[in-house]
């Protein structure tokens, strides 16, 4: 069996175990916690589909978010369960999500018992640490415009794309800088003739993306 039959199988024999067993279902709605920063997560959580946004705020109050969310077959607090450690964000769900909640113990027991299903867990939680860390190493490596520049051109050329936050200072949120700092690269964008504010006067829409491209190209020589 290769790696992707594996990883075929293992969300397909997780979602067969959910339907039967009974456990307790819970739902969030847009704006609740799914789960605290600092808190010990006492049980692991599983979505069929689930919209969130992740934040982290340090003891200077700064806060970082690391974007919306929209994922399927998606767990909440299995690092915490491997690490023992308490959460190290913010888990706030965006849009109404049922979660199944399963107990720690027999979370255990369902990755000893189906290697296929420890294998796409550890599968997913290996690309997201890659995702994570390479987003942080280049928001702390590189210019505040570059990540903008780059966080837009991500935003249009995937096929899931990220959701605007209403807010100017949500958005500076996901760069670890003030709603000042945000606005005044935007206008910079502005004016080059790179972007334009949308009708609704908070989305930011590229006017031309291979000149943004190009600045992330010439910017990471």
């Amino acid at each position: 069996m290769d790696m992707s039959e594996i990883l075929s199988k293992g969300p397909e024999r997780f979602r067969q175990l959910i339907e039967k067993e009974s456990f307790q279902r819970i739902v969030r709605h847009k704006g609740d916690y799914i789960i605290r920063q600092e808190h010990d997560v006492t049980e692991v959580y599983w979505s069929a589909a689930a919209q969130f946004i992740l934040l982290h705020t340090a003891l200077n109050g700064k806060t970082l978010s690391l974007g919306d969310y929209y994922l399927e077959d998606n767990f909440f607090g299995e690092i915490e369960f491997f690490s023992g450690n308490p959460c190290s964000f913010d888990v706030v769900a965006t849009a109404t999500t049922e979660l199944v909640v399963i107990p720690k113990e027999r979370f255990a027991d369902i990755l000893l018992q189906d290697a296929t299903i420890s294998f796409w867990m550890n599968h997913r939680m290996a690309n997201m640490y890659q995702s994570s860390m390479n987003i942080a190493i280049e928001r702390s490596l590189y210019p505040l415009k570059f990540n903008i520049i780059k966080d837009i051109v991500n935003r249009w050329t995937s096929e899931t794309r990220s959701l605007n936050h209403v807010y100017m200072y949500q958005e500076a949120q996901r760069f670890g800088c003030t709603d000042r700092a945000y606005t005044r690269i935007i206008h910079e964008l502005i004016k080059e003739g790179l972007v334009k504010k949308g009708e609704d006067n908070s989305s930011i829409i590229p006017v031309n993306l291979e000149r943004l491209k190009d600045y992330i190209s010439q910017s990471q020589q």
